[in-house]
């Protein structure tokens, strides 16, 4: 990648949002430790893999949106193209050595999910390139939202479920869902701040076609449906009651993030950006502690 420092690299791989590519396949191992042995190698690659693409596409994000200018008069963090601290070319680099490492880790899990996963795989890191980049880039065209929800919810959660069960049902289909609501909020943020920006620049996200006021209630909502679809998937599985108790750490934490959002102006959407991807994590293990304590305990 050149002689550009690691520090910037690793700037450029947004470290603060990738919990929201871990929470999923995190929670997925635990479902799927519901309905046999855990298979562990299987499952850190798909964490992994889950890592890489979208580090991928945040390259592939600071890229295309360095070269168009839009990242010229943000307010948010620092990016590498646009700042001029990474060019364009060593970006292209970069872009190609994750993507191939990313590629070639993901073809391991054949071995244990089928020749399916190909075609899969290739389609995820077709999207992770799509979504900023390409003739059509989704992110430009209020399909940001969701590709969230499906890439960073339901396909993530249903995947390593099926490679660890080789199997899919509608329960994790509604979880895979439910963290995958809670994932756009990380998205929600990010345009939220940059929507002048994006605005000016004729980038058209969710916040922009629909209004910030209407998004507002969308970051809001997404918490309280991941918590409503919790009861559907852990019907048969947990109390309804149980959920509601386990559910009460989240809710506290969603209802905190929620008031600073609802407040953020500028640079203080920046704050958010942790915050909301941690948002993630928690959903995430509080699924685990439930399971763990149902089965294990």
């Amino acid at each position: 990648m050149g002689n550009v420092l690691f520090k910037y690299w690793i700037q450029a791989a947004r470290p603060k949002t990738l919990l929201v590519s871990m929470a999923p396949v995190i929670m997925s191992v635990a479902f799927a430790s519901v309905y046999m042995q855990i298979k562990w190698l299987p499952a850190l690659i798909c964490l992994v893999f889950a890592v890489l693409a979208q580090i991928l596409s945040n390259f592939v994000n600071d890229y295309a949106d360095g070269v168009k200018g839009i990242d010229a008069d943000r307010i948010g963090p620092q990016r590498m193209v646009a700042s001029g601290i990474i060019s364009p070319a060593k970006m292209r680099k970069g872009i190609m050595i994750v993507g191939t490492v990313a590629f070639l880790i993901g073809c391991t899990l054949i071995y244990w999910g089928g020749w399916v996963l190909l075609p899969i795989g290739i389609v995820i890191l077709l999207v992770a390139l799509a979504y900023s980049t390409g003739p059509f880039p989704l992110s430009q065209h209020g399909f940001g939202d969701l590709a969230v929800i499906i890439f960073y919810g339901v396909i993530p959660v249903t995947l390593t479920f099926f490679i660890q069960t080789g199997m899919i049902n509608l329960n994790i289909v509604l979880a895979g869902f439910a963290i995958g609501f809670v994932s756009d909020n990380l998205l929600i943020v990010n345009n939220m701040r940059d929507a002048d920006n994006d605005l000016a620049n004729g980038k058209k996200t969710t916040v922009g076609i629909f209004g910030k006021r209407f998004m507002t209630l969308v970051y809001h909502a997404n918490q309280l449906i991941a918590i409503i679809l919790g009861f559907v998937f852990f019907y048969h599985i947990v109390s309804p009651m149980t959920w509601l108790m386990a559910s009460i750490p989240f809710l506290a934490y969603s209802i905190m993030v929620s008031c600073k959002f609802s407040k953020a102006k500028g640079f203080e959407y920046n704050k958010l950006i942790g915050l909301s991807s941690l948002e993630a994590i928690i959903f995430a293990l509080t699924v685990v502690i439930i399971i763990i304590l149902k089965y294990y305990v």
